[in-house]
């Protein structure tokens, strides 16, 4: 069982007493496995191309999967997110489990939408849909045929149930019916909420601790076999007090048609928002004036503040992100990157309270590893360790070769 608690920080189960939230499952595992004190994710450091790393142990200029959303149109009303499996360029563990024979389950698992997967519900859902945790309708269609079907009779929610009830219950019903050799679930209520109110709020903290309840819950349906139970994440957060908005000085410089419509237009510029980070791509070769324009772009926005870093591609290269970017800002402590074209450039935030999407190397950013099960060391520290080795660990767990992965990361030694 891979869990994968979206935004985990490592300090939840390092430093339990100085974190507030009561998961005695999270502890427990780390208690009797092997941990990490902490991971060292991609970047950008989004929910995504994280994902994406985990099942292919390569960084995401290899796999592909640069970003949350598969559009560079910030013009675009509803942007697709990379929900399909297709995308991935490389080999992946449900492909190498089912080249072994080896029974798959996935569910509300990122960039898995068409997966060669046995019992597959994936993250998908209208990118106009008001609410993606409600569409329902769009998960039903991209799911295994009739799966969803034979969950909705069997799955009961609650008046109160939210999304990680709502998964544990799937994934619990795919285990005990189906016993796959690897299930993947994807657990997302602390991300969801550390966004709206911040990591160490009121409600993230009771989001976590519902997810350690599901942790519980698919450890007692285990508990009477040899299991392997792995509870890792893509990312962390940071405490987030204002918004920058890049769109607004780009539009102001050109970069974007606002003459001729009420909502701004593409021309030549494409961007991508990641919260912690602002990607700006050239989809045609641009004049010396766009250029130049871009430029003072660039300057103005570094002068509000905002951007703790501007990563350049040979900066980019090194940290195997993505190859068409021109540039990635990296934002300053308390700021987070937004998609609006109008309203001043800075301003108290007023959606989101937190946000990640930063270089890997801030502390916040950190991610969590945690594995328990047969021949592994209780108690074992794994150090500082990185989100690419994940893939080939999990491979070697579920007992096939890690060499028909595109990692050369070696197996993380657990025993």
């Amino acid at each position: 069982m891979v869990l994968s608690v979206d935004a985990l920080h490592p300090s939840f189960y390092r430093h339990p007493s100085e974190s507030g939230p009561k998961i005695p499952n999270i502890l427990e595992l780390a208690q009797c496995g092997a941990s990490a004190d902490a991971v060292e994710s991609v970047f950008p450091t989004t929910t995504y191309p994280a994902h994406a790393t985990i099942v292919t142990g390569v960084l995401p200029r290899v796999h592909g999967i640069y970003s949350h959303l598969a559009s560079l149109d910030p013009t675009e009303k509803a942007r697709p997110w990379h929900w399909f499996a297709a995308a991935i360029r490389v080999s992946t563990l449900w492909s190498l489990a089912r080249a072994h024979g080896l029974k798959t389950a996935a569910i509300s698992w990122p960039v898995s939408a068409g997966a060669p997967i046995d019992y597959n519900l994936p993250e998908i859902w209208d990118p106009a849909a008001p609410d993606p945790f409600q569409d329902l309708q769009t998960v039903a269609r991209h799911a295994t045929s009739r799966l969803f079907d034979e969950l909705t009779r069997a799955v009961k929610p609650t008046a109160h149930a939210g999304p990680d009830y709502l998964r544990g219950e799937a994934a619990l019903y795919i285990w005990k019916k189906y016993r796959p050799d690897l299930m993947l679930v994807h657990f997302v209520g602390y991300d969801q909420q550390a966004h709206l109110h911040g990591p160490r709020s009121r409600q993230a903290l009771a989001a976590l601790e519902k997810a350690d309840h599901e942790i519980g819950r698919l450890r007692e349906a285990a508990k009477e076999e040899r299991v392997a139970i792995v509870v890792l994440s893509d990312h962390g957060f940071m405490p987030v007090e204002k918004d920058a908005a890049p769109l607004v000085i780009l539009a102001e410089e050109g970069l974007f048609d606002t003459k001729r419509k009420k909502h701004p237009e593409l021309m030549r510029l494409g961007a991508v928002h990641g919260g912690g980070s602002f990607a700006v791509f050239w989809l045609e070769e641009p004049s010396t004036a766009e250029q130049h324009a871009l430029d003072r772009a660039l300057k103005r926005i570094k002068e509000t503040g905002a951007v703790a870093e501007v990563v350049g591609r040979d900066q980019l290269e090194a940290l195997g992100s993505d190859p068409d970017a021109e540039w990635i800002l990296d934002a300053a402590p308390g700021y987070c990157f937004t998609d609006r074209f109008s309203g001043p450039v800075i301003r108290k935030t007023e959606a989101d309270h937190g946000t990640h999407g930063h270089l890997p190397t801030h502390a916040e950013m950190e991610a969590s590893f945690i594995a328990s099960g047969p021949g592994i060391t209780p108690g074992k520290n794994l150090g500082r360790i990185k989100l690419t080795d994940m893939a080939p660990t999990l491979a070697h767990i579920l007992g096939v070769a890690t060499d028909e992965l595109a990692t050369d990361e070696e197996p993380l030694k657990l025993a």
